[in-house]
């Protein structure tokens, strides 16, 4: 049996693809314990949270986008108020 992965872009069109057609090699080594399996979970929770939250932030039409220029020169200002200190 082929394992196979679901692919969803933001508009949910899904694609099944196999996974030896993406390159992804199976994952090998020592299995997650039963104590920490909370844990991960947990955090795969939260880090989808924070892509789903990312994803709508993107497509929603009043974001402000900021071009690369203004985030430098918004970090350069930053750094050159904080080494004075």
């Amino acid at each position: 049996m082929v394992k196979k992965v679901m692919i969803t872009n933001r508009r949910s069109t899904t694609t099944v693809i196999p996974v030896t057609e993406l390159g992804v090699k199976p994952v090998t080594g020592t299995p997650v314990p039963p104590a920490k399996t909370h844990e991960v979970a947990e955090y795969d929770n939260w880090f989808l949270q924070k892509v789903e939250k990312g994803l709508t932030e993107a497509d929603d039409p009043d974001t402000r986008w900021v071009s690369d220029d203004e985030a430098n020169r918004s970090w350069e200002k930053k750094r050159s108020i904080l080494s004075k200190l």
